[in-house]
């Protein structure tokens, strides 16, 4: 799988590793009026009302990073059921470790003495710097999209399959009934 690049993410927010000290360093986004409008397209929602994310950036283990915060969002999107503007937010945890792309074969998984690849709950498997930087806006991006609702509903309402044609009744409109009717010719 590649990677997109970090151009078709609404925000752009990189480090360059070297510029992480020893201690760490925060790192806060808030995204402005025309990336909450390239968020809620990327989304599929109305609109993104705010969006902002706080990172702390450390070094990690011999030659990685700790990025470990929160992404936190409010935004309107449309009831699935009837369409209404239904309002969501987001609070989304961070925490992942990122190494150099030379550094991930320490860490891939490696197959026992019987053929079978033993893995370990407990070793975290970091994700490979891309293109040399660490970069915060697609993390922050990624995690604001983990965090929305795939089907929002206005709360109290429910999917009537009857009314909607999709029940007893109205297997005429059903695709399968246009299928059957096909083979009956």
């Amino acid at each position: 799988m590649t990677a997109e690049p970090a151009t078709t993410f609404p925000i752009v927010r990189t480090l360059l590793p070297s510029d992480v000290p020893p201690l760490g360093t925060h790192v806060a986004i808030q995204a402005d009026e025309a990336q909450r409008a390239a968020l809620a397209k990327l989304a599929d929602a109305v609109s993104v009302e705010a969006m902002r994310a706080e990172f702390l950036v450390k070094p990690w283990g011999q030659d990685g990073w700790s990025v470990e915060g929160r992404v936190v969002a409010d935004l309107t999107q449309a009831c699935v059921v009837t369409l209404e503007p239904v309002v969501s937010h987001i609070d989304e945890p961070v925490s992942l470790k990122l190494v150099p792309p030379e550094a991930m074969a320490r860490y891939e998984e490696k197959p026992d003495e019987e053929g079978g690849i033993d893995l370990d709950p407990a070793a975290e498997i970091p994700d490979p710097i891309e293109g040399g930087v660490l970069d915060l806006g697609r993390v922050a991006v990624e995690h604001f999209l983990v965090g929305v609702e795939p089907y929002p509903r206005k709360p109290g309402v429910v999917f009537d399959a009857e009314a909607a044609g999709v029940g007893e009744g109205r297997a005429e409109l059903s695709p399968f009934a246009a299928l059957a009717r096909l083979g009956k010719e």
